[in-house]
């Protein structure tokens, strides 16, 4: 179609000779062609779509280790860091082949529509000072070449060869930062949905006690012992712990979502988690951070190499008054003819072979002040790798002060609720036995409630603090160094 419209618009005189070459049959079959393909076209676009719209929920039971292992195949940033990693990859390739020959073709082809005079003293006469006009030339010419080129020394190329490979190391640093802050945020995800079942658990069991106090209290009331506004306060008990545990419920399936969204999982899809709280809160316990080096967190390794780099970039700017030499060879044909026609019947073939080289002798003075900017870009780089060692330091040793502090809390909180359960427990049997009124066990149930949310805040609180402290010594959570 594109050649079909570049003659109509250029040569519409054809168009009566296309016309007479394609028959009335073989438009027909094109026609039919171009329909088949395009329905068939039309049909994978549209069965496409069917597929992604009716897409299936899958269905997974994932531990903490599970969630990880999907999340550094699936999880968009980590993605993209590989991403990022096979383009450095490509520019080190791309480094490489300005190191290798280089060959082209070029080709000319010259109408002089009306060839140049010039004057000229008339030797034929003897008459010199009589100039006659004459032109030289043909009407027509035309030129082939073909040149390879090798470059045999030039320093940007070569410091631009081992900047690409640094490159590349960067981008693998990268893809190791990427991983571990995924693997951070997955695990606080993961801790987050144990919490909220523990403290779903908890409200039921809670529940269940209150239920069979309403149950025994309403055969008391029935039976003349307890009052009706003992039934009630027990009512209004229940009735708040059902709704608790209803609001409970729907920020466990949002934190689901988060963890999902955190894996890079469809938020359509099924995850259930095969591990509890439980598992996780026997690992709180005290950390020794003597033994981390901060050379074991990865910004410190992207640090590092971004130091080599600028290093590379202040001796690239160094290294630039430097001769570049380069070697060609070429070969070719050139043809001359008064008519077009005669134009190709006999070629004059010339090659050459030789050297070339470049040697910047003053630049004015850009080169000086881009090897003062480039100087001063290293020391900056190598002041924010000294600088980023302190921050790592100063950031252990409050990541480290905050979990002694979760620790020693988790530690009361799991007390009090034990001590307070055993109140409630006492109070509930002297409610049973007529000895307590409704208000004592509504106050011990209000606070043993109040406990439990404290040990769960606390629980979570701990769990969190020591995904940071690990993260901070540059370790993965239950990893040893």
């Amino acid at each position: 179609m594109l050649s079909f419209a570049l003659i109509k618009k250029n040569y519409p005189g054809c168009l009566f000779f296309l016309s007479s070459v394609c028959t009335h049959r073989l438009a027909i079959r094109i026609h039919l062609i171009s329909l088949l393909l395009g329905g068939i076209l039309l049909s994978q676009v549209c069965s496409a779509q069917t597929d992604t719209a009716t897409r299936a929920p899958e269905i997974h039971q994932f531990s903490l280790s599970d969630c990880i292992r999907y999340a550094e195949a699936h999880e968009h940033d980590i993605k993209n860091a590989r991403l990022d990693q096979q383009f450095a990859q490509e520019q080190v390739r791309e480094n490489t082949g300005k190191l290798l020959p280089h060959a082209e073709i070029t080709g000319s082809f010259l109408d002089n529509l009306k060839l140049a005079t010039t004057l000229i003293p008339d030797f034929q006469s003897g008459d010199l000072d009589h100039k006659i006009p004459v032109q030289f030339g043909n009407k027509y010419t035309s030129s082939l070449s073909g040149q390879v080129n090798q470059t045999i020394f030039n320093s940007n190329y070569f410091i631009g060869l081992k900047a690409a490979k640094v490159y590349q190391e960067l981008s693998v640093r990268s893809v190791d930062a990427t991983r571990v802050n995924t693997r951070v945020n997955v695990t606080k995800a993961y801790f987050n949905v144990l919490v909220n079942q523990e403290g779903i658990r908890i409200a039921k069991a809670n529940q269940a006690q209150l239920e069979k106090s309403l149950q025994d209290t309403r055969a008391k009331y029935a039976a003349g012992i307890a009052e009706t506004v003992d039934v009630n306060r027990i009512e209004v008990l229940v009735n708040n712990a059902r709704v608790g545990i209803e609001n409970q419920q729907r920020l466990l399936d949002y934190s689901l979502y988060e963890l999902k969204f955190q894996m890079g999982m469809p938020l359509m899809d099924s995850l259930k988690l095969t591990q509890t709280v439980q598992e996780f809160a026997l690992q709180t316990q005290s950390m020794d951070t003597s033994g981390y080096q901060v050379g074991d967190r990865p910004e410190y390794a992207i640090q590092q190499t971004q130091t080599r780099l600028n290093a590379l970039s202040l001796k690239s700017s160094r290294l630039s008054f430097l001769p570049s030499l380069s070697a060609y060879v070429n070969y070719g044909y050139n043809y001359f003819a008064g008519s077009f026609g005669d134009l190709y019947d006999k070629g004059y073939g010339s090659s050459a072979i030789g050297l070339s080289l470049s040697f910047p002798i003053f630049s004015g003075t850009e080169r000086i002040h881009r090897n003062h900017e480039a100087r001063i870009t290293l020391e900056q780089s190598r002041n924010d790798l000294d600088h980023l060692a302190e921050n790592i330091r100063l950031e252990v040793k409050g990541a480290y002060v905050q979990y002694q502090n979760n620790l020693a809390q988790l530690d009361t909180q799991k007390k009090n609720m034990e001590l307070t359960q055993g109140v409630y427990d006492r109070i509930k049997y002297k409610f049973d036995q007529g000895v307590a009124s409704s208000l004592d066990l509504l106050s011990a149930e209000n606070e043993l409630q109040q406990a439990q949310n404290n040990y769960i805040d606390a629980l979570l609180n701990t769990l969190m603090s020591r995904v940071d402290l690990e993260k901070a010594m540059g370790r993965i959570f239950g990893e040893q160094p």
